[in-house]
């Protein structure tokens, strides 16, 4: 009983550091949004549930997120109706966006709403990785420990504060693999019923996270052997895999064209590239691996190559996931640290099983002054791991809430610039008030050259590092974008120039 109250307490208190860190820093950017795909997704969340349209008219990501976004209006409305705030659905104002991540939310409670509805998947992420840590080892203490990792490990906290389905394709591909381990374990019914259906959620939160099938189909192999194949639960299992994605994505069917095309052009993206967020990307996600998990990930992959060897059905159907899902997302011109979330929890498993199969190992030691030895080494280096991504969390919330250049260089511009000036902004910039000057935004600067802005009667030019800088980290990339640049900055008079907080944002004036 006191095992029980003990690992209770412990998870506990896990889930609510979970928790804690996670509100932290949730409204960091408000009333402003500094995210380039929130906005996008907030309304189209608001216009299904204003307009009753379950289809979102937009496939680059599947539905299940957007139809669980919209439903949280629904007691958001009814309150605010209660108070008077709401009279109709279409009070709900959306976010006003000038250019990509250049927007200010009108109601900034519905930008706070849909980052709580991520933040509780983001904590029940953590959850589950404790539920399968201890079942798939039988070891409470591994999916504390592996849950802990995902608590305050930098990726999983950031994600879990932003409205993208990246967080909530990690949770259902954690439920869907917690399922999985049952059908090994015990191979019920049930078992691939809620298999089969977790796998389809997966992939109607995001598409790459189909992959997530594979634990299932090595689940009911290794549980039946030879006689797999005539089992009819893997046949049902796999139709209620379609049944859970069209579900919630029916318009995959009843739009088809538009599902099909918005579908091609996600995976021209990742293939073609994405300035900024391309090439190399097996280094690049090792360098992010050790940068923000260091030893965590080491650990990780040395349970793998440890429990090949002393327990390797349970390893194999743990490593299946994230081997295979590695390999995919390495192969992509486009890489970035959403991409790679949904590894995350396994490879925590993997890496708390090493450890404690370790401090078992050492703890078995019959020389004791070595024993003791050994164990203290081991907790200062578990110590030390942990430290690296707690402390990576902390400093990156902090700065998070420090203000920068967009905001200081946003007062600047509405105090001294003339009311009704004509200004250019690009993606990324502060938000310049568009009931006081003429503003209009571009994707990047350079999508026209300096005599055209003359032309059009421009009197200013904000220019910011989150567009113009990913081109001058690479310059031999994009030599003909620094040229571009270049020229530009040489052509027009520099205003002002702002690095707050260590972002630059530059001020020109035309004439």
């Amino acid at each position: 009983m006191k095992r029980v109250s003990r690992e209770s307490l412990l998870i506990g208190i896990i889930l609510l550091t979970a928790l804690s860190v996670r509100i932290w820093g949730a409204n960091y950017d408000l009333p402003y949004i500094y995210h380039p795909d929130e906005p996008r997704y907030i309304t189209i969340s608001q216009n299904i549930f204003k307009t009753g349209d379950l289809n979102p008219h937009f496939f680059n990501y599947p539905s299940l997120f957007f139809y669980i976004n919209a439903l949280a209006y629904i007691p958001y409305y009814l309150l605010g109706k209660l108070i008077g705030v709401f009279h109709t659905p279409n009070d709900i104002l959306a976010p006003i966006s000038l250019a990509m991540g250049v927007t200010q939310a009108q109601m900034p409670t519905t930008v706070l709403l849909g980052r709580v509805i991520t933040i509780c998947f983001g904590v029940g992420t953590v959850g589950l990785t404790y539920l399968v840590g201890k079942q798939i080892t039988g070891k409470a203490v591994v999916g504390v420990l592996a849950s802990l990792m995902v608590a305050i490990e930098p990726t999983n906290v950031w994600n879990s504060r932003l409205i993208t389905p990246d967080t909530f394709v990690t949770f259902f591909s954690l439920a869907s693999f917690l399922a999985s381990i049952l059908v090994y374990q015990q191979g019920k019914t049930w078992q691939y019923v809620a298999a089969g259906i977790c796998v389809g959620l997966t992939v109607s939160s995001k598409y790459n996270g189909g992959l997530i099938v594979l634990p299932l189909f090595l689940a009911h192999f290794l549980h039946y052997g030879k006689a797999a194949l005539k089992q009819p639960k893997l046949y049902l299992a796999l139709l209620l895999c379609g049944v859970g994605f069209l579900a919630t994505t029916p318009y995959a069917i009843l739009d088809s064209a538009r599902f099909l095309n918005d579908l091609k052009f996600e995976s021209q993206h990742y293939s073609t590239g994405h300035a900024g967020m391309e090439g190399n990307s097996l280094e690049w996600y090792l360098n992010y691996m050790w940068n923000t998990g260091g030893g965590l990930y080491l650990f990780a992959v040395l349970g793998i190559l440890y429990g090949s060897i002393f327990h390797p059905k349970e390893t194999s159907l743990l490593s299946l996931f994230p081997l295979a899902y590695f390999a995919f997302i390495s192969s992509f011109v486009v890489r970035n640290n959403r991409t790679f979330l949904p590894l995350t929890p396994l490879l925590f498993v993997s890496a708390a099983w090493f450890l404690m199969n370790l401090f078992d190992r050492l703890r078995a030691l019959r020389i004791e002054p070595l024993r003791r030895s050994f164990l203290a080494i081991l907790a200062i280096l578990a110590i030390i791991t942990l430290a690296l991504p707690a402390s990576q969390t902390i400093a990156s919330t902090q700065h998070l809430m420090t203000g920068n250049s967009r905001e200081t260089a946003r007062v600047w511009i509405d105090d001294n610039l003339p009311p009704g000036a004509k200004i250019a902004i690009e993606s990324y910039s502060p938000f310049v008030n568009p009931a006081r000057f003429s503003v209009q935004g571009f994707g990047r600067m350079i999508d026209h050259d300096a005599e055209w802005y003359i032309e059009q009667g421009f009197d200013y030019l904000v220019f910011s590092q989150g567009m113009y800088r990913r081109f001058y980290i690479e310059p031999e990339r994009y030599r003909n974008e620094v040229s571009q640049y270049d020229k530009l900055f040489e052509r027009f008079h520099l205003v002002r120039l702002f690095t707050d907080g260590g972002y630059e944002v530059r001020v020109y004036k035309v004439k």
